[in-house]
Order: C-alpha cells, then structure tokens, then sequence
C-alpha cells in the first residue's frame, strides 16, 4: 500500500467546519493525516462529521474555539499537543467580509473584518508555531484572497487579504531557520452555497475574473494547500500561491 504524502502528520485547520475546511479534512485524512478541527460552531459539527468522505473517521476531532480568543487558541493548541504529542501542520481558514463603501463603512465593519482576518490568523501562529520550532519542522498554509487586489465596497477585506500576503513573507523569512514553510492560497471564486444566491450579473463578474471561466471548487483549494503542506513544497517558503484567478 502506497504511503500518503502525510502520512503520521498531525494538522490544525481553524475555522474548519466550513465547505473549504471539509475539503482540506478529507483530503488530509486521505494523506493519512489526523486532523483537528478548531471551530466555534459547535452545531455544525454532527453534520460536518455525517458528511465526510474518508477512510478513518477517528483520524478526526473537533475542539471548540473562538479563533479571535487567545486563551481558546492557546488551549487549541495544547491540547492537541497533549492528545497526539505534536502539531505538524496549521491551515488558518477563518475569515470573513462585510461589504460597504468606504462613505457608509463603520468602524464596526472595519474592525469586525480586520480581525476576523487578521487577528485570526496572528492568534494562530502565535500559538502553535513554537511547538513548531521545538520539533524544527511546521508548515503553515494561510488563506489569503484575490480581493488583496482590490474589489469596490471591499477597502476592509482587501485590506485584510492582502495583509495576510505581508504577514506570510515575513513570517517565512523569521522561521526559515527552524525549518518552517509558510506559504499563503489566494483563491479566485470557489463554489459554495452561497454562490447559487448571488444575482447572476454579479456571479458573471466574479467568473471573469478566473482564468478558465467557471468556479473553482473546494477541492482544488484543498489540493493545493495539500501540496504546501507536503513535504514535495521544503523548499517553497514565503509565497502567495493563486488558485483558480489571475
């Protein structure tokens, strides 16, 4: 029997209870990963479970955490390290938008996507990477955005995204000596449920703006982050990897 590319790896993905989390759970698992699920949404987590497709469901668990809670993202990673010994991997998904032009944009909307962006991503770093450097050996995949480009109505999350490019290629350069990869997916439009509520003139905009003219599925978001977080990418570090946009 073939070796998966991850096999005996041990991966956090934060935020993962959502359609993008599912795909990199199972491609994971696939792998031969054991993967923790970190999510705040404790309700959906019987479904998530129900309608995953891989080979050994023990080979995943959820953890209950507020991404944007250091204490909560502190413990995640403890106790994952006190469950399976190590933390190999970290894929940071949580994210989120609230659109607005920048005349009718709180300082609600500005902050609340700032830090369901940003401060997310730092928390989990910040926590799970010095168990990283006590092994010398981590990969980091982020989850940036095409809107780091820019979109209108997007000054906040573009803002965001694209700090999250900076915030890779530093970080790469600081952990370098450690033997950590950090690397960053910057998604074009990927399908999900809320695609089929989007008007069509809007959903034909976002299609332009991919190379091949459709929407680019979960899959292939997590077949790439699956490819940073192999050791086939050691020497890859500090990049923004785009999937399915110019």
């Amino acid at each position: 029997m073939t070796q998966g590319r991850l096999e005996g790896r041990v991966a956090i993905i934060t935020g993962g209870a959502g359609v993008i989390g599912g795909a990199i759970t199972e491609t994971f698992c696939r792998q031969g990963a054991t993967v923790v699920v970190a999510d705040l949404d404790v309700a959906k987590w019987p479904e998530f479970v129900a309608g995953l497709d891989v080979p050994d469901p023990s080979r995943v668990s959820f953890v209950e955490a507020d991404a944007r809670d250091d204490d909560a993202v502190r413990a995640m990673a403890a106790s994952t390290v006190d469950e399976h010994g190590r933390i190999d991997i970290l894929v940071a998904t949580v994210g989120g938008s609230k659109d607005a032009m920048i005349h009718k944009m709180t300082d609600d909307d500005w902050d609340l996507v700032i830090e369901l962006n940003l401060r997310t991503t730092f928390l989990a770093c910040r926590a799970v990477v010095p168990h990283m450097k006590v092994q010398k050996y981590g990969k980091v995949v982020l989850i940036s955005s095409r809107s780091y480009l820019g979109n209108i109505g997007q000054v906040n999350y573009s803002t965001a995204k694209a700090g999250i490019v900076g915030f890779t290629a530093s970080l790469a350069r600081e952990l370098a000596r450690d033997l950590i990869n950090v690397n960053c997916v910057v998604p074009g439009f990927v399908d999900n449920p809320r695609l089929a509520l989007m008007a069509e003139k809007f959903r034909q905009m976002r299609m332009e703006l991919n190379p091949f003219g459709t929407a680019a599925s979960a899959e292939d978001v997590a077949n790439t982050i699956l490819f940073l977080a192999s050791d086939e990418a050691r020497q890859i570090t500090g990049q923004a990897l785009r999937v399915a946009c110019w």
